[in-house]
């Protein structure tokens, strides 16, 4: 019998599953661990980082890019650091397997507090906590340890939730039979009866309807369905608007796209396509006050929903579905009945704007228009929380390039990490970060790991003086919408001594277009762009959005 260590299982299930990377920070209680991390290369390597909650907003993004994602951290401290990070993932729908090194089982024997614990000899405090935010939770010993490493990540790639796994540091050195076998998703999915009956049922709503469109959410990409959903809305020649999560999830080329559906704050041909369809279907949807606010979506009777576990015809639910299960079921359907074409607007021509004077001071419509002309097809854009992002799902993406945020969590300073995950998980593609200043600085730290990993984003950090979201909900010239002003472009030299990058100033038209034609020549640094703007200058969509909040 092949045997391992549990340390070494571990590693081994996460690599089946498409785990490259692990990212996290040392503690004494996971040097055990890390130690086995170092011992798997080159099928797995470690990413330090500075922060544990940026081990965790990188996890993140390279789940969402590869499927799963893994960090490590140790006892008490490093986790309590990273649970933000792990709630986030569990609001979004991300599988992180969040890994932590634990006292040693011999060392709890004593009537000593150890420490990172609470001043007592329990130590299950921050597991409790964790399984507040995570689908599964598992404490490993040697005799249990393969069989409960499989059905937490089982239940991570089932679920598309962040896992929690403590092991004791001197557990992780154990002998236990190596794996056998490929790992295993936890779930079947439906039995084939009730997949058909949901299917009869969808096939006679759509035989009825003279009119269906299809509406996606970012679970859609989460459970790897975007493709069959590009074939389904082709099929039924459906009309498809998306939620801003699940921006870049389908072409934007598409004569069948309608656009970004944001309730009131929708263009009126995406509004169509949701509000008046005789059926919506919603595929991987999932409603949010900063993702739809003022929804008017049809009623129950009219729509078709298809969510992770269940789907529902008519306000009739059929539990158990897989969202591949029930995608494929309405394939079929859609095929054999297919509704008559829902009229809508044409799409909008492209906007001709004259070229600014190159003087221009810099101001929101400008950016975005920059950095529309500056991205090409496959990029991975990430944009923080506030108007980056809002603005951001105003851009048509190029074939093959990706929108990600954190609109479901909104915790700024997810972006920075966020890149260094991307970047490990997408070596091939073009890594843009937009972030604003007062989130740059909650994640600045972060900044040196991407430069001390010898990788080469393009961060646009936008200078408006503070928190500009949050000045358009209330207190637009409050003080504690303020934040210290930073000298953006000394940082990257600052923060990463020794390790070459790029940092350049725009204070106007001219500048910024100078500056985003040096990033495109990709000479492999990192390019840092300082984008200065007016502290109350608010793109359209952001201001709509903060005026419902305010309200």
């Amino acid at each position: 019998m092949n045997t391992t260590t549990v340390a070494g299982y571990l590693l081994t299930r996460l690599n089946q599953a498409g785990v490259r990377t692990v990212f996290g920070v040392p503690g004494d209680y996971n040097l055990p661990l890390l130690d086995a991390v170092g011992a798997a290369k080159p099928t797995m390597a470690w990413a330090g980082t500075a922060t544990e909650q940026g081990a965790g907003y990188a996890a993140d993004s390279y789940a969402r890019l590869r499927g799963l994602g893994a960090m490590i951290t140790t006892f008490g401290v490093g986790e309590l650091s990273a649970i933000n990070a792990i709630a986030g993932a569990y609001a979004e729908s991300v599988p992180v397997v969040h890994i932590v090194g634990t006292p040693a089982l011999r060392a709890r024997q004593g009537y000593l507090t150890l420490h990172h614990n609470l001043p007592d000899n329990d130590f299950g405090h921050f597991a409790r906590m964790a399984a507040e935010v995570t689908a599964a939770q598992a404490s490993l010993r040697p005799e249990t340890a393969p069989a409960e490493i499989d059905r937490v990540l089982g239940v991570a790639l089932a679920t598309s939730r962040p896992v929690y796994l403590a092991i004791p540091a001197d557990v992780a050195t154990m002998t236990v039979p190596a794996p056998a076998g490929p790992l295993a998703a936890a779930g079947q999915g439906a039995a084939p009866g009730m997949v058909a009956g949901f299917a009869a049922h969808a096939s006679r709503v759509l035989r009825t309807a003279r009119s269906a469109s299809l509406l996606i959410g970012h679970l859609a990409a989460r459970f790897g369905v975007t493709a069959e959903l590009g074939e389904l809305a082709a099929a039924g020649q459906l009309p498809v608007a998306v939620l801003s999560p699940a921006k870049g999830d389908f072409p934007e080329a598409s004569p069948l796209f309608a656009g970004l559906y944001a309730g009131v704050a929708s263009a009126k041909r995406a509004r169509i396509a949701v509000e008046e369809p005789d059926v919506l279907i919603t595929a991987g949807v999932a409603l949010a006050d900063l993702v739809t606010p003022g929804a008017e979506l049809p009623p129950d009777d009219r729509r078709i929903d298809l969510a992770p576990g269940r789907a529902c015809v008519a306000g009739v639910a059929y539990p158990g579905l897989t969202l591949r299960q029930s995608v494929a079921a309405l394939l079929t359907a859609a095929r054999a009945t297919r509704p008559e074409r829902l009229a809508l607007d044409a799409a909008p021509e492209p906007v001709t704007v004259p070229a600014p004077h190159p003087a221009s001071r810099l101001t929101q419509p400008l950016l975005w228009s920059a950095v529309q002309d500056f991205l090409r097809p496959g990029d991975v854009v990430i944009a923080d929380q506030g108007t980056a992002f809002y603005s951001a799902t105003g851009l048509t993406l190029p074939d093959g390039a990706r929108l990600m945020g954190q609109p479901m969590w909104a915790s700024p300073g997810w972006a920075l990490p966020a890149t260094l995950g991307a970047t490990f998980a997408a070596w091939d593609r073009r890594v843009v970060l937009i972030i604003g200043d007062g989130a740059m600085q909650q994640a600045a730290a972060e900044l040196g790991t991407l430069l001390a990993q010898g990788l080469a984003p393009v961060i646009i950090v936008v200078n408006n003086g503070g928190y500009t979201t949050e000045r358009a909900i209330a207190g637009p010239s409050a003080a504690y919408h303020d934040i210290p002003a930073w000298d953006w472009t000394a940082l990257a030299s600052a923060i990463g001594k020794g390790r070459p990058s790029v940092s350049l100033r725009a204070v106007n038209a001219g500048q910024l277009d100078d500056a985003l034609a040096a990033a495109a020549l990709g000479t492999g640094d990192l390019v840092l762009i300082e984008a200065v703007l007016p502290a109350q200058d608010v793109p359209l969509l952001p201001r709509d959005l903060t005026r419902r909040l305010a309200a």
